[in-house]
């Protein structure tokens, strides 16, 4: 399967995780789709990233924040749990799950 191929499965999905999420009553705002290779690099060294080159870059990463009255929910809890089950039931994979948690991430 090519990149674009993929990426028209990740939108759609994605498109799909975000209706859910709505319909489950989380409130979900893009933080991170795109990133260019020195923006990875600095997250690289920075020790915030663990990998050199990331799905982001690809576009087929997306990274989430839940808003829940108002404010921004960075920390993993059962309305993240509750969408990366949902985004692993599609097939992908949901970086809360690493060692390295990233419970905001999303990607195929």
């Amino acid at each position: 399967m090519s990149k674009t191929s993929d990426r028209v499965i990740f939108f759609y999905d994605i498109s799909r995780l975000t209706i859910a999420a709505h319909e489950h009553e989380i409130e979900l705002l893009p933080h991170c789709f795109f990133r260019l290779q020195t923006q990875q690099d600095i997250l690289y060294e920075e020790g915030k990233s663990k990998v050199k080159h990331s799905k982001h870059q690809d576009w087929l990463a997306m990274d989430f924040v839940i808003i829940r009255d108002g404010k921004a929910i960075w920390t993993i809890d059962a309305d993240y749990e509750w969408l990366g089950k949902t985004w692993e039931k599609m097939g992908h994979t949901w970086g809360g799950n690493w060692s390295f948690r990233d419970g905001c991430h999303f990607e195929i």
